[in-house]
């Protein structure tokens, strides 16, 4: 589980950080997927086994990010190594980026969404909130791993073996009707049909994705499609993996650090050589195991958001008095929230909002004054000033400028 200033490793640490880390000039045994991949990017042949590894370089994602830019020196590395790194990382990358495309082709949705992570000083006190977007470094790995979890979860199938699939439902439709009156808004949903939105078609719903790509309402509208999605979760039967267009799909590449990965490991190695004496008690597990993971799934991600949200808060203690500006990202009939450029969320309360009644439209998600006809929607810029970090509650109250 990972928390602002905390890991809390699944297995003991001196399994998880040591001798099941990949570090470089140690051998260390693995599962290998060996992918072939043609020259469109299709996987062609498969073949999984036990193996040794031993990693000559550990790259972060910056790193990586500076091999695929450009040409210049790395710390710590040789001109020998970084030229053959940096041609294995750009190929990696392309290669990446026409799995990418293809997973587009087939229906698979692409969700460009920013990751905040407060950053705390040697005392734990937070300093700044650092935003993370898809690099090509990350897009490189994200690719890597859904080719590998894809592999293994078909290999599990057509072998027979049971497994703990990563399943995700399509939208329910009311999910997906819910966001029209505030999606017509917006002059570009006229280019969407909306039966075929509704309906949950993947290439509808990728091009209301498109469509707000880079305006204004860009962050909202994702979020706001993100939240109508259905919560994938582990399951005993494979079923297909809606965001992603997979038939089969599995976590694997993780078994160090997540528990669903670790039965797959098991499964897999029962699937390529003898099962073992415990095989079919294990096997029976798996419908608890799955339910339990999701359950737990859910609980690790509370916890993390929370501890986030926390010092968010904390941070932003010393912004009190100052102005701000703010996206409306939703509306109620005590006042609206507001988000600001740095993905901290507060209040503006009703009453700071002007004396006249405020009317709630909770299908177009708007609060619209009585008198003058002042209009807040979801999306709108508004200035705000923050006036209350209240580290008890994590929560912030704001007032507009």
């Amino acid at each position: 589980m990972y928390l602002v200033d905390r890991v809390i490793p699944m297995l003991p640490e001196a399994l998880s950080n040591d001798v099941c880390s990949l570090k470089p000039g140690e051998a260390r045994r693995t599962m290998t997927v060996d992918l072939l991949v043609n020259e469109a990017g299709e996987i062609v042949d498969v073949d999984i086994y036990p193996a040794v590894i031993r990693s000559d370089a550990r790259l972060t994602y910056d790193q990586a990010q500076e091999l695929i830019d450009g040409d210049g020196a790395l710390p710590g590395f040789s001109d020998d190594v970084l030229s053959g790194l940096r041609w294995r990382v750009r190929e990696l990358s392309r290669i990446a980026k026409q799995r990418m495309g293809l997973r587009e082709a087939a229906g698979g949705l692409d969700f460009d969404t920013v990751e905040a992570k407060v950053k705390l000083d040697d005392k734990g006190v937070p300093v700044d909130i650092v935003l993370r977007k898809r690099t090509d470094a990350t897009q490189l790995i994200e690719e890597a791993m859904i080719a590998a979890n894809e592999a293994v979860a078909r290999f599990l199938r057509d072998a027979g073996f049971p497994g703990v699939f990563r399943t995700h439902d399509k939208p329910s439709r009311e999910s997906l009707e819910g966001l029209v009156p505030v999606l017509q808004e917006f002059p570009w949903f006229d280019g969407v049909s909306v039966d075929r939105f509704v309906a949950g078609n993947p290439y509808e719903i990728a091009k209301v994705l498109d469509l707000c790509s880079g305006r204004g309402e860009d962050v909202l509208v994702t979020t706001l499609v993100l939240r109508s999605m259905k919560r994938a979760v582990y399951e005993p039967e494979l079923a297909p993996h809606f965001a992603l267009a997979s038939e089969a799909y599995v976590h694997f590449t993780s078994p160090i650090r997540r528990y669903p990965d670790l039965v797959v490991h098991r499964m897999l190695k029962a699937a390529l050589g003898k099962r073992p004496e415990k095989f079919d008690q294990e096997a029976s597990s798996i419908p608890w195991i799955a339910e339990h993971s999701s359950e737990m799934e859910r609980v690790a991600e509370r916890a993390a958001r929370d501890s986030q949200e926390a010092k968010i808060v904390e941070l932003m203690e010393t912004s009190i008095g100052q102005k701000f500006s703010a996206l409306v990202v939703g509306v109620a009939p005590y006042g609206m929230f507001v988000r600001l450029d740095n993905t901290a969320e507060g209040m503006v309360d009703i009453a700071d909002l002007g004396r006249e009644y405020y009317v709630l439209d909770s299908v177009r998600h708007t609060l619209t004054g009585s008198d003058t006809g002042k209009q807040y929607r979801l999306g709108k810029r508004v200035a705000v000033r923050l006036v209350e970090a209240d580290r008890r509650t994590a929560r912030l109250r704001f007032k507009l400028a």
